[in-house]
């Protein structure tokens, strides 16, 4: 498979969803990557738009394309556009491969529509996997000591050179494998319920649509089915 045309293919079809005026969330990631160059290309020829980056990375690349950067206030913003590392039938992702996801998700939040890029290997049947975590480094042992009782062992993440990775927000990122989430909501709320962790990579009901793309270019439009009342 292709991932890099299916990537592009995914990022590309969601720029055409921005339009003029629009202030827009830009995403962080191999797939949001080539959201934010499409965008750029369009300012270029004219589009107006305002953005908010939810990472160093993107606010960098941001600029280089020449689109117009904010701060994110009360008034939120149109349309946001991210990746995700895991999508399931009901929209529910995990995010933060990238190590942003608590930006992402205050900007996701902060969007009237929140629009999900992947190449289509990132759809799955059931969700799990590696799941990220934002934690302060203050205590941070006693945090993953608690995070172990959840079944599993999350590890802090280092650099080639030994030194534990630091989100933009100068917090630790760690990771836990939970090959299978039977129920990713009560998952959620355990997470969050862990004195120490300031966010996670679990992001549900979040997602309005989902583009997937593939490595012959085209794309497919995913929705959520709407629960039986």
């Amino acid at each position: 498979m292709d991932a890099v045309a299916a990537k592009r293919a995914a990022g590309e079809a969601a720029a055409r969803l921005v339009e003029d005026g629009m202030t827009v969330g830009l995403g962080t990631g191999s797939t949001a990557t080539w959201f934010v160059a499409a965008v750029g290309a369009r300012v270029a020829a004219g589009l107006r738009v305002r953005g908010v980056a939810t990472s160093v990375a993107t606010e960098k690349l941001a600029a280089e394309l020449g689109i117009e950067l904010i701060v994110l206030g009360a008034e939120g913003l149109d349309l946001a556009i991210d990746g995700a590392d895991a999508v399931d039938p009901d929209l529910r992702l995990i995010k933060g491969a990238g190590g942003a996801m608590v930006r992402e998700k205050i900007v996701a939040a902060a969007a009237r529509r929140f629009v999900v890029v992947v190449d289509d290997s990132k759809l799955c049947s059931r969700l799990g996997g590696i799941v990220p975590v934002e934690i302060i480094p203050f205590g941070a042992g006693a945090t993953l000591a608690a995070l172990e009782t959840l079944g599993t062992r999350f590890a802090v993440r280092h650099g080639i050179d030994g030194i534990p990775l630091l989100s933009d927000n100068g917090h630790l990122l760690a990771d836990g494998e939970l090959p299978v989430i039977d129920d990713p909501e009560g998952m959620a709320e355990r997470l969050a319920a862990i004195p120490g962790v300031v966010g996670h990579g679990l992001f549900l009901g979040m997602a309005d649509l989902v583009i997937a793309g593939a490595a012959d270019g085209s794309v497919r439009e995913l929705r959520a089915t709407p629960a039986l009342s």
